[in-house]
């Protein structure tokens, strides 16, 4: 069964949120063509699903991250996981140390990268918000070079 919350590598997921961008700004060619599908894989059966996506930013970016983590169903789906609980730590204000926007795209601290890849997560993608950014506090540098 593949895992929604297992722990990454800091450089995975930093890698993970250069390939979605890039794919969702369309700085990237796809190997996918809109309405062709991407398959998945369980890996507890072996049965494959194939899902078609429409072509928009938000698609670009999880087709992008899925196919650069081909047959690794548990680190896609934890890298989505992280992602996603990471954008929803964007919005809280103890955040702003940490990013900087930069016209239309936002600059992310490597430090709020690296937490959020081993923080715990329960599968939905929720975490102990004072917590991680207690950790965070205590590792991290929040001056932009």
């Amino acid at each position: 069964m593949a895992r929604w919350n297992m722990p990454v590598e800091p450089d995975e997921l930093l890698y993970a949120l250069k390939v979605g961008n890039a794919a969702a700004l369309n700085q990237m060619p796809l190997a996918h063509t809109p309405g062709e599908g991407l398959e998945i894989v369980d890996e507890e059966t072996g049965q494959v699903q194939t899902v078609h996506f429409a072509d928009n930013a938000v698609n670009r970016f999880g087709v992008a991250i899925a196919r650069e983590f081909d047959n690794l169903g548990s680190k896609f789906f934890s890298l989505m996981t992280r992602i996603g609980a990471l954008m929803r730590l964007l919005e809280d204000e103890r955040a702003r140390p940490y990013v900087q926007l930069e016209g239309e795209f936002t600059k992310i601290r490597n430090a709020m990268i690296e937490t959020m890849a081993s923080f715990p997560i329960t599968p939905e993608g929720f975490l102990d918000a004072d917590q991680f950014f207690n950790q965070l506090d205590t590792i991290g540098e929040k001056r932009f070079d």
